[in-house]
């Protein structure tokens, strides 16, 4: 009677267990970034830009930092008169494949730049205007990706260019559902099924000692 009052409990502890989760160091998966828009205009009637780069298919392991984008001003206005740029919207998107299950997902990330450049001077600046840690699941791995930090880019002439960066950590995730409230029913009835006939059978056995 014992034995079998610890395997149930045992058993139903067990379905209301939670997913657990195991971190690993070397989880090798690959990764790109692209960018909308390449070219992000002045104000009217501004003729300088700031150019975003592309990052190609690239593999990495583990948690890794990465770049998101490179950031390039074009100006040619006087530095008496620069060109403006006001809350101008961008959106860098990360692909993400899991090299073990082969699954892919992507994650976007939004913001905004501002500030004022010339032929001799560059202030950029940018506010990320969506959610700055975002997760993706593939296959056994959990992504955990935030974005940031901002380097800004320097005067037209630099040859150094600015960068939006981006920390990837990745975690082993046991991806066991949680039961459905009728599959915990179903459970609750056959524990309670099973200690009615494990107390029956030891009832019986009382009688016939007897």
């Amino acid at each position: 009677m014992r034995h079998a009052a610890v395997f149930l409990w045992a058993a139903f502890v067990w379905l209301l267990a939670p997913a657990a989760a195991v971190r690993a160091e070397f989880i090798p998966w690959q990764y790109n970034w692209s960018r909308s828009p390449a070219i992000v205009p002045a104000d009217a009637p501004g003729t300088g830009y700031i150019k975003l780069t592309d990052e190609s298919l690239h593999s990495a392991s583990g948690d890794s930092d990465i770049v998101a984008t490179n950031l390039n001003v074009v100006s040619t206005a006087p530095p008496n008169h620069p060109d403006v740029f006001t809350n101008k919207p961008y959106t860098l998107t990360l692909f993400l494949l899991d090299t073990t299950s082969s699954h892919s997902g992507t994650l976007a990330f939004t913001g905004e730049l501002s500030g004022t450049a010339s032929s001799l001077s560059s202030h950029i600046r940018t506010t990320f205007t969506g959610d700055t840690t975002q997760e993706l699941i593939l296959g056994q791995s959990r992504f955990t990706v935030t974005i940031g930090p901002f380097t800004p880019p320097g005067p037209p002439d630099s040859s150094n260019k600015g960068a939006i960066s981006a920390f990837a950590q990745v975690s082993v995730t046991n991806i066991q559902k949680t039961p459905e409230p009728s599959t915990l029913l179903l459970a609750c009835i056959g524990v309670s099924c099973a200690g009615c006939g494990v107390w029956r059978r030891r009832r019986a056995r009382r009688a016939c000692r007897k």
